[in-house]
């Protein structure tokens, strides 16, 4: 406690009794703006695949990988407690920041359809804020197990309906508009175009695909885009990309490029219609 104190996790009073900082307070579960689930990711399997980082630089292959035996999806697929905890990860982050589609008005479309949407948390918000839409809400089997509670509580279950597999073998069809949030740049550019390719198949032309993803500034990205550049490289291969990396993927898969937004800290969001 002395040591968390002296980073501002503990004060210490004259008579040597420790309390919480507001930074402390962070780490509780229920606090407001709890990092709890951030912190208990950070502390298992990335601990341990950072620490195999020299593997990655020598070899520019994925340090999980050499580690657990097997990829980081592959892993959370076989054990149920890392995957809750990820799958946890993800529902904090869409609401850090706002809304993660803001800036795209989703009321003049039907069906949304959010691809690797794991418990569900982006389509819960978007199907509450878009009464007259309806949902499809797809990813492994493993990944949406909390999800109909989710969707309970934002009162949206029966206009969403949970679809499991993978999306590198096929994504289910039927939506106007398409959402994949922190997917793509999970996998190098490979493995990106063929889920890419995958959307492309479901969707009809003119259909909406939009991307929550990062945007390397050319030549002068921002230093959290930069290490979460490295985190992906460790944990999965794969990458953040710059506007011409994303415009030259989309447009090899079948889509069109036609805005970027900035709409959360660290991510952005690409429109990129079927053509």
């Amino acid at each position: 406690m002395r040591a968390l104190t002296s980073v501002g996790v503990f004060w210490r009073d004259p008579e040597g009794r420790f309390g919480l900082t507001e930074a402390g307070k962070l780490l509780r579960s229920q606090s407001d703006g709890s990092m709890a689930t951030v912190a208990t990711f950070a502390g298992e399997e990335p601990y341990r695949a950072w620490g195999d980082l020299i593997h990655s630089v020598r070899t520019g292959q994925t340090a999980f990988d050499h580690v657990f035996g097997m990829g980081h999806f592959d892993y959370l697929s076989s054990h149920p407690d890392a995957s809750a905890t990820f799958n946890r990860l993800m529902a904090w982050s869409v609401g850090v920041g706002g809304e993660p589609l803001k800036g795209y008005n989703l009321a003049h479309h039907k069906v949304l359809v959010d691809v690797g949407g794991g418990k569900g948390a982006l389509i819960a918000s978007a199907l509450r804020a878009n009464p007259g839409m309806r949902g499809i809400l797809f990813d492994q089997a493993s990944a949406v197990v909390e999800a109909p509670a989710l969707l309970r509580s934002y009162g949206v279950a029966e206009r969403c309906e949970i679809v499991t597999g993978s999306a590198f073998e096929a994504v289910p069809s039927g939506g106007d508009v398409y959402v994949m949030s922190r997917v793509l740049h999970d996998w190098p550019d490979d493995k990106a175009a063929r889920l890419l390719t995958n959307c492309r198949k479901a969707m009809a032309k003119g259909n909406m695909l939009l991307l929550v993803e990062g945007v390397l500034q050319e030549g002068d990205a921002s230093a959290a885009r930069l290490w979460l550049d490295l985190v992906m490289m460790v944990m999965t291969g794969g990458r953040e990309r710059t506007e011409t990396e994303w415009r030259v993927l989309l447009e090899s898969s079948g889509f069109s490029l036609t805005s970027i937004t900035p709409s959360r800290p660290n991510q952005d969001l690409i429109q990129a219609p079927a053509v």
